[in-house]
C-alpha cells in the first residue's frame, strides 16, 4: 500500500496555520523541498521527516501508525456494541476497531448526556475535526472564547484544536452521534465500567 505522506504532513502543518516557508526555516530544509514532499513529488530521508515532525511536535510513534493494508468492512451489531460509562455521561462505540487506525482514521459513538454533565477539556484541544447530529435534547457547546446552543435536529461540525466543551444544560438527556477524525489516540471514552 503507498502511503500519501505529503498530504499528511500539509494536513499538519494547516492545522498548525504554518505557512511552507515558516516550518522550512525552522527544520532548516528548503521550501522548495518541503513543497515537493508536501506534493508527494519526493520521499523525504528519515532525518528531514524527523527535524518536520519536530517542527509540528509530533512525536514519531504517533505519527508512523499501523497503516491497514487490506479493506474490510466491519458491522458491530446492536447488542454487541461496546458501552463506556461514567456518572453523567455514557459512549456506545459505533465503528470497528480497524477504523481507529491508519491515515484515514476515526471515533464513531452515541453520546449520551445526563443534565448537567459536560464532556470535553476548556483548557485544550486536539489535532483533528468533529461532527455531531444531535437526535435529542439540547446542550451548549462552549469553543474557545465562543458559546453555541445546538438543539434536537441539528448537526455541528469544527476544527478540534479550539479548546472545546460540550455540556448539558437542559433537565432532560442529550443524546447525539458524533463522529471524530482522526482518531489519533484520544480517550474519548475513559474506564469501561459497563
Amino acid at each position: 500500500m503507498k502511503t500519501k505522506l505529503g498530504a499528511l504532513l500539509r494536513a499538519i502543518r494547516n492545522s498548525r496555520h504554518l505557512t511552507i516557508k515558516e516550518v522550512a526555516a525552522k527544520a532548516k530544509v528548503s521550501s522548495s523541498l518541503l513543497s515537493q514532499i508536501e506534493r508527494n513529488r519526493i520521499s523525504p530521508s528519515l532525518d528531514t521527516l524527523l527535524q518536520i515532525l519536530e517542527v509540528y511536535g509530533v512525536p514519531p510513534n504517533k505519527f508512523f501508525k499501523d497503516y491497514e493494508t487490506s479493506s474490510r468492512v466491519e458491522i458491530i451489531r446492536k447488542d454487541d456494541r461496546r458501552i463506556y460509562q461514567r456518572k453523567g455521561f455514557k459512549y456506545e462505540k459505533l465503528c470497528g476497531d480497524s477504523q481507529v487506525r491508519g491515515n484515514h482514521s476515526f471515533n464513531a459513538f452515541f453520546l449520551e448526556l445526563a443534565p448537567g454533565q459536560l464532556r470535553g477539556d476548556a483548557g485544550d484541544g486536539h489535532l483533528g475535526r468533529e461532527l455531531g447530529i444531535v437526535v435529542k435534547g439540547s446542550a451548549k457547546l462552549v469553543y474557545g472564547e465562543e458559546i453555541y446552543e445546538i438543539n434536537q435536529g441539528d448537526s455541528i461540525s469544527f476544527f478540534s484544536q479550539i479548546p472545546h466543551v460540550i455540556q448539558n444544560t437542559s433537565d432532560q438527556v442529550f443524546q447525539a452521534y458524533w463522529v471524530v477524525t482522526p482518531a489519533d489516540g484520544e480517550d474519548y471514552f475513559g474506564d469501561k465500567t459497563s
